[in-house]
């Protein structure tokens, strides 16, 4: 009995010890930022209160459609998006309704970027550009041709090219660059650090030319243009908000707070018919990091141990509409949608159905909009 006693100790102190030597003595380029989360609405009342209305969603081609995080309609009526192959695929929608396998769902391979294509847009012209994670903002042809737009601005390069959007004139892209700190693979380092590291960036088709829109965005996510060109939106991942830039008007070239308080961490946002504008949330705020948002030290030596151990993540799949005044509209949520779908990246808007992406999990998610368009 003693010698398993000696066992049982050593086999709690171990790890004990091997912590506390990474805390002490390990090493981390995160350096945390004291911060002031805003409050966590109810989840119980209100606009964000839990419902299950996800769960009929249907689900289609988890074994070919690899984690698709972002997904755009085509002119053609097919969906195209890219997958963590770096490849860029398009699938009939239609098809969806009657697979012979909803586990698997045929598509034509368009291109292959050799990067993570993460959002994804329709240029006007007809093809498609492309907020590359690795290779930046990207430029896709319905050939296949793949060419670069944009790597950098203002002497500081992209490290985090997340999503984007265009004018309907087709002159300018709007685009995020979450983080010029931390990539695609350290992504929890930046919320961690919660530094000024996102920025909204506008590429001009026109003379090639990249402008900093603003700067100091924590975690810099999607990006969608109003339905009338006035201005664009940008999700504040970090922050639990939507931050509004003016393009026109007497505010042209300052920005403000759209929404705030979100009730958790906001992805990519499209802009619906009607002006409404759809959040796809993939996770719920953790109350443990906004305990520790005044605790720098501490979210320090968190970081530290992500070398060893994965940051927990809830499952959750939640999307919101949100006018143009800022008001929730439509709350749609389950713990996993279709019993199998969480961490939903984009919620797309099309043909009357909404079609669900997601950066982590494989395959697309759909279910008639409940806003009827």
């Amino acid at each position: 009995m003693r010698a398993l006693g000696k066992v049982l100790i050593s086999a709690v102190l171990l790890p004990v010890a091997v912590i506390g030597g990474v805390v002490v003595f390990g090493s981390t380029p995160v350096e945390p930022v004291a911060w002031n989360p805003a409050p966590m609405p109810s989840l119980t009342s209100g606009p964000y209160a839990s419902n299950n209305l996800l769960e009929k969603a249907e689900v289609f081609g988890t074994y070919n459609l690899l984690q698709p995080e972002s997904i755009a309609p085509g002119a053609d009526g097919l969906l195209y998006t890219g997958m963590n192959t770096g490849e860029i695929v398009r699938f009939d929608p239609v098809k969806l309704q009657v697979p012979k396998s909803p586990q698997t769902t045929p598509f034509d391979l368009i291109a292959n970027t050799k990067g993570r294509p993460l959002g994804l847009v329709f240029h006007p012209d007809g093809f498609l550009v492309v907020a590359d994670a690795i290779k930046g903002l990207l430029k896709v042809t319905q050939q296949g041709e793949v060419s670069v737009l944009s790597t950098e601005s203002q002497g500081l390069p992209f490290k985090f090219v997340d999503d984007v959007a265009v004018s309907a004139d087709g002159r300018y892209a709007y685009f995020s660059d979450a983080s010029s700190k931390f990539d695609l693979n350290n992504y929890v380092l930046d919320i961690l650090e919660h530094g000024p590291n996102g920025r909204l960036l506008q590429y001009d088709f026109q003379t090639g030319e990249t402008k900093t829109l603003l700067s100091g965005l924590q975690f810099a996510n999607g990006v969608t243009v109003s339905k009338a060109g006035d201005y664009v939106l940008v999700n504040e991942t970090g922050e639990y908000r939507v931050v509004r830039y003016w393009l026109q008007g007497e505010k042209a070239g300052t920005s403000d707070i759209f929404i705030d308080a979100l009730p958790g961490f906001p992805d990519n946002i499209r802009t619906d018919t009607d002006g409404n504008y759809w959040v796809a949330v993939p996770s719920l705020r953790d109350p443990l990091l906004d305990s520790l948002a005044g605790k720098p030290a501490v979210r320090k030596a968190m970081a530290k141990l992500l070398n060893y151990v994965q940051f927990p993540i809830t499952p959750k799949a939640m999307a919101l509409a949100i006018n143009p005044q800022g008001t929730v509209i439509a709350n749609l949520q389950a713990e996993k949608a279709g019993a199998y779908y969480h961490y939903i990246t984009q919620a797309t808007p099309f043909d009357g159905k909404l079609y669900f992406g997601s950066v982590h999990i494989n395959g697309v998610a759909t279910i008639s909009n409940p806003l009827g368009q």
